[in-house]
């Protein structure tokens, strides 16, 4: 069997292309993540401070992940966030009440806000099951 790691970037708080990511790759053998995060500056600082903290983290257990691993990061600006009624929080599958959200695509597993910048918790989300 053949593993890779790949990542998809998605960016501007595109809902659609969320969707269409997640159809492109649930169907495969790896393991599907998505990282909800807020958007990122001309420097790479996000609006949202958790963001600031938790994102160095993801990428550092990213390292360890399982080959077969695919996240998908969805940068949603501070703007469509802000608003109660986006794609993002209405969304029934989603239910977005925060960012950051790490979410393990096809289960209820999620790490949201300063759980996302715990290490461990991080790598138990990404790990082989």
């Amino acid at each position: 069997k053949q593993w890779y790691q790949r990542r998809v970037a998605i960016t501007a708080g595109g809902f659609t292309e969320y969707l269409r990511a997640v159809q492109q790759y649930k169907d495969s053998s790896l393991h599907l993540l998505t990282l909800f995060t807020g958007s990122v500056d001309s420097e790479g600082k996000s609006w949202c401070p958790d963001c600031n903290v938790a994102d160095p983290v993801i990428e550092e257990a990213l390292n360890s992940a399982p080959e077969c691993t695919c996240i998908i990061t969805v940068q949603i600006d501070r703007t469509t966030w802000k608003d109660r009624n986006n794609s993002f929080r209405k969304s029934e599958d989603l239910k977005l009440t925060s960012v950051p959200t790490l979410i393990k695509v096809g289960t209820d597993k999620r790490l949201v806000e300063s759980q996302c910048a715990k290490l461990s918790l991080v790598q138990m989300l990404l790990e082989d099951d």
